[in-house]
């Protein structure tokens, strides 16, 4: 009796999840997918699914399927991509701006990268607006500063002639440059610490069965969730002291000005070289005005992302060149020509590290996959993809070559690794080789495109070559320990680090 009552609610809920999708089901009945169960869909493609095999697998689901394919999980439909030219229509869309990271919502909800549609452009502007023209100077000076600190952390390393994990220098640096652009001054020890044990439960949630949705955490985790708030009160506690005491010294600054203050009652905030996001987004002409809770996710936003895709540039960035000898010396021959009497760099003449770092992003994107959920059906068009080469390379008895749309409710997952090492668009695009860049670039969407296009795009190469230039200077860097394998935590990461050894230059 529990057999047959067990088997009737499962065909009753399949029948019901059936009727449910099966309008999405109609539009993309010409893509091709793997075999779905009942009710159950393609779970069996993410049960072994994990960071260390993601990459095997996906070009393997790739070769096999087509570059534009379905996957159903229960009602869910996941539409993994890696046609160039299809993916430009989804990113550059106006409508479709959703990105559905559900994984991070309670850090991240309100920020730009989860906010409402209505919220998001206001957002994307004032982020963008901190890296205007009269901000990137005391913002490259701010990045100068650190990378002198990068700079002594590995000279140590490099007196003691051992392999190590740049990611354990790297890695604290970059935060800490991130955190004193967003906030405007240099995190705590505690902030520091609460950053990174959160960063850490969310790169062990990615890829778990356990994380697949808010309720199966909760069920399954309750002391990993538990710890998790714990951290993110944490640090939007010290947001909102930093809120409060720029919001005092404005009423000052304004009492000052209405002469109802004199100047030895303003209480002085921390010294700085730059306006952080922090000011512009407690300007006071903001419509609406932004809350405190979305000030703090906005801030956590920020840093999270600057914090763990540059880390994953940079590292990337370093291994890359101390396995290419030819490139190294180049890269310091350029430096070379690019040096100011005070010992900092001209980081616009630096037009081949730039490429290098381009290059690095080409191969090893810190974002491996860039999520769009459609919040209405998208119409796409044959005339500017490749989807229907496939389509007609594989017709079933229901497709029909043309125009097509991709139905309301479906999850768009672009892969950029593997769009980014497409032998037909980039010649020997295995192979790393920088010059690509200076000849005639090839599109790069590691740092995305249309509206949701990365708003620190210009700032971060600046960081990047600013942080590389001391370091290429001073040091050789040597090809020592393993060659990285392969992870997805995220980010693009290495589960055996970024192995690499220093000798000092004697110039």
């Amino acid at each position: 009796m529990i057999l047959t009552t067990t088997f009737l609610c499962f065909c009753l809920a399949s029948a019901i999840n059936y009727f449910r999708t099966r309008r999405q089901r109609s539009y993309i009945k010409n893509l091709g997918g793997p075999f779905t169960w009942p009710l159950l869909g393609a779970m069996h493609k993410l049960l072994f699914l994990k960071p260390q095999n993601f990459f095997q697998r996906s070009h393997a689901y790739l070769v096999k399927y087509g570059s534009v394919t379905r996957l159903w999980v229960f009602h869910r439909l996941f539409m993994p991509l890696a046609d160039l030219e299809l993916a430009k229509q989804v990113l550059q869309s106006e409508q479709h701006l959703e990105t559905g990271y559900e994984l991070m919502h309670h850090w991240l909800a309100g920020g730009v990268l989860m906010c409402e549609k209505e919220q998001w452009a206001q957002r994307h502007s004032l982020i963008r607006g901190i890296f205007e023209k009269g901000n990137m100077l005391p913002l490259t000076e701010l990045c100068r500063q650190q990378a002198v600190l990068l700079q002594l952390k590995l000279a140590d390393r490099a007196e003691q002639r051992e392999v190590f994990n740049a990611w354990e220098i790297v890695a604290p640096a970059v935060r800490d440059l991130m955190v004193q652009t967003t906030c405007g001054l240099r995190p705590s020890e505690e902030y520091a610490k609460a950053f990174n044990g959160l960063t850490e439960i969310y790169r062990k949630r990615f890829l778990s069965l356990q994380s697949v949705n808010r309720f199966s955490f909760w069920i399954s985790s309750p002391l990993m969730r538990r710890k998790q708030l714990k951290l993110i009160k944490r640090l939007n506690a010290e947001h909102k002291e930093h809120i409060e005491r720029f919001r005092k010294q404005q009423k000052q600054e304004e009492q000052l000005k209405a002469g109802n203050l004199s100047l030895d009652h303003i209480e002085p905030l921390p010294p700085q070289w730059h306006q952080s996001l922090l000011e512009v987004l407690l300007a006071p002409n903001h419509t609406p005005i932004i809350s405190d809770d979305d000030i703090c996710a906005e801030l956590n936003t920020c840093n999270y992302l600057g914090y763990l895709l540059c880390s994953s540039a940079l590292c990337f960035a370093l291994v890359t060149i101390a396995r290419h000898p030819a490139v190294q010396q180049r890269c310091l021959e350029e430096l070379r020509k690019a040096q100011r009497p005070d010992q900092s760099w001209d980081v616009q003449r630096l037009t081949y590290l730039e490429a290098v770092l381009m290059e690095t992003l080409r191969l090893y994107p810190p974002q491996v996959i860039v999520g769009r959920q459609l919040s209405e059906d998208m119409p796409y068009s044959e005339c500017n993809s490749f989807l229907f080469l496939f389509l007609f390379q594989s017709l079933t008895a229901h497709s029909v070559v043309g125009d097509g749309t991709l139905p309301f409710g479906a999850e768009i997952y672009v892969n950029l690794f593997e769009m980014q090492r497409d032998e037909e668009r980039y010649l020997h695009a295995s192979h790393f080789r920088a010059e690509r860049f200076l000849e005639s670039p090839p599109e790069l969407l590691s740092f995305s495109m249309g509206p949701r296009c990365c708003p620190a795009r210009q700032f971060s190469m600046v960081m990047l070559k600013t942080l590389l230039a001391p370091i290429i200077s001073s040091f050789e860097l040597l090809p020592h320990g393993d060659a990285p394998r392969l992870d997805l935590r995220l980010a693009l990461g290495s589960s055996n680090g970024f192995q690499l050894a220093l000798t000092p230059r004697f110039q």
